[in-house]
């Protein structure tokens, strides 16, 4: 029993398929092999501090500028008024490289009558 030599459609469609799979190769190729910066995240403050009640909220955000993702990113937020110190942490699970994450800080003083200080104070790599 002999098979019918395939149609014109038929070869168009499987040199397309063969494209189309040798480009997602290709891709993922170039991403396990490619030059990748380690995860860097860094954490700046968002805005003003907002008045809620007896307490302000301070809006941080925390971005990755590496293409690793950061795990237990830990981020601080130390108000300094006068001689006294205040101190907020808060830890973020997972940020992938290149993505923002947005925290908020509440303090039971306002930071505009002292000085504020947002860092990230450590990490670990997946």
């Amino acid at each position: 029993m002999r098979r019918e030599p395939r149609t014109t459609p038929e070869w168009v469609t499987f040199a397309a398929a063969c494209v189309v799979l040798l480009t997602l190769v290709g891709l993922i190729a170039g991403q396990l092999l490619g030059d990748r910066e380690p995860a860097t995240p860094r954490a700046t403050v968002a805005g003003d501090a907002e008045p809620r009640g007896s307490r302000f909220q301070v809006p941080v955000m925390v971005v990755n500028d590496g293409d690793a993702t950061a795990a237990a990113v830990s981020v601080v937020a130390e108000l300094t008024i006068g001689a006294e110190t205040l101190t907020a942490q808060q830890t973020i699970d997972f940020l992938a490289g290149g993505a923002t994450e947005d925290l908020v800080f509440i303090f039971d003083a306002d930071p505009a009558s002292g000085e504020l200080v947002v860092r990230v104070d450590g990490f670990t790599e997946p």
